[in-house]
């Protein structure tokens, strides 16, 4: 027998109160078929004083609150309850010639899979001091079913042995059934503790880039300053020579990276973002557009009654990352599609290029930070991630899929209401 070594009460005991009431409904049942189908009379006192215990104890155990009775301690007391009412009920019901003797190897069960290893150790031993004190009968507490209804050693074999049979199906139901579920809600505990551990990671990563990003804010501050006044003067110079078109557009472009590498600082050192407020999605899919007037990009329509929460300029930005990887990947002039799907009560947006689709490395790796598969100086690897926090922050989530007609589809899903937020 080995105990659980991290043992998990508070999941233990609901399941514990269901077996408790099958096992009252149960016994009832054998009871009534044993007196009123075998026609074998029972002393019917005892049998109903520890039914009518279990039926109360376990009222009294759905009666706790959430916090209560989820202590080894309490679940070792319902257990250790429960082999006494156990032995007395077998006591008076044939002792060690009842066939259901074998129950007490369902209560070993649950103290081994639910318990430490001492009071599972104490329910063992009380199991086998129960099952010693049957073999001592009219010694100590008279059985009058032993010699007056023939439910001892009088009872016939065949009888005896059809009952060893119910008793030992009854029995692996109990076991397989109660380790069975107990199982499963300790592998989703651990399956949801990995994904907060998860959580928890990348929220350490994104704090460890904000530091480093708040640094690099206050060093690229005054060169990113420079920059944008040089590109200045290079407007008002461009402005005295408007035959030169081309130097107009540079510097035009030079002050719009400018603001972009600004604004990307911004978020970076900033965790908690723009605080979520009520957004047109036409006008959020005519802001991104706006930033690919020259580009093949295709946005379909948004309904005009298309509404969400969600902190503005980190949804655009999400979507332009989205859009710019896409057009990244795609051959030149092939058109990237940004489609927005409203299933009430979600937001699904979804951009599709016509690329070389993805390998499993990159759709397993895609949205950690600082993994890109572009060409040096070309990306650092952090527009993803940062759509996959905006996602967890408004409890969305995203995803990245080979498209069946060729290429990759991004699909951002926000709730039109993020949790906790009133509108």
């Amino acid at each position: 027998m080995t105990a659980n070594p991290n043992p998990t009460p508070g999941l233990t005991l609901p399941l514990l109160r269901r077996l408790r009431w099958t096992a009252v409904v149960g016994q009832a049942t054998a009871v009534a078929v044993t007196v009123w189908l075998l026609r074998i009379p029972l002393p019917l006192l005892p049998v109903a004083l520890c039914l009518g215990v279990t039926i109360l104890t376990n009222l009294g155990l759905h009666r706790l609150s959430p916090g209560q009775g989820e202590r080894p301690e309490q679940l070792t007391a319902v257990l250790a309850l429960d082999v006494a009412l156990l032995t007395v009920l077998l006591y008076f019901t044939g002792g060690p010639h009842n066939p259901f003797t074998s129950f007490y190897l369902v209560h070993v069960a649950l103290a081994a899979v639910a318990l430490p290893l001492k009071p599972a150790l104490l329910i063992s031993a009380e199991c086998c001091l129960g099952y010693a004190m049957l073999f001592l009968g009219q010694a100590i507490l008279p059985r009058p079913g032993d010699a007056v209804c023939g439910i001892g050693p009088n009872l016939p074999l065949a009888l005896h042995l059809k009952g060893m049979l119910v008793a030992f199906v009854l029995t692996a139901a109990s076991i397989a059934g109660f380790v069975g579920r107990l199982q499963q809600a300790w592998r989703r505990g651990e399956a949801e503790l990995a994904a907060a551990r998860l959580i928890a990671a990348q929220n350490d990563r994104f704090a460890a880039l904000a530091t480093l990003a708040g640094g690099a804010a206050h060093e690229l501050g005054t060169p990113l300053g420079t920059i944008g006044i040089a590109a200045s003067e290079l407007t008002r110079a461009a402005a005295r020579h408007p035959e030169d078109a081309e130097l107009a557009e540079d510097a035009h472009l030079i002050a719009e990276e400018v603001q972009r590498c600004r604004l990307i600082l911004n978020r970076l050192g900033n965790p908690a973002g723009d605080p979520p407020e009520p957004l047109s999605l036409g006008e959020v899919l005519k802001e991104v557009g706006a930033r690919f007037e020259r580009a093949p990009l295709i946005i379909q329509p948004a309904p005009t009654t298309a509404h969400l929460v969600a902190p503005r300029q980190a949804l655009v930005q999400a979507l332009s990352s989205l859009v710019k990887n896409a057009l990244d990947a795609s051959p030149a002039g092939s058109p990237v599609h940004l489609n927005t799907h409203w299933k009430e009560p979600v937001v699904e947006f979804q951009v599709l290029d016509h690329g070389c689709g993805l390998t499993g490395e990159v759709a397993n790796h895609a949205g950690e930070p600082f993994y890109t598969t572009k060409p040096p100086g070309q990306g650092v690897g952090l527009g993803l991630f940062l759509v996959r926090l905006l996602a967890q922050r408004l409890g969305g989530d995203f995803s990245l899929r080979s498209s069946a007609e060729g290429g990759a589809q991004a699909i951002l899903r926000l709730p039109r209401v993020p949790p906790g937020v009133a509108t």
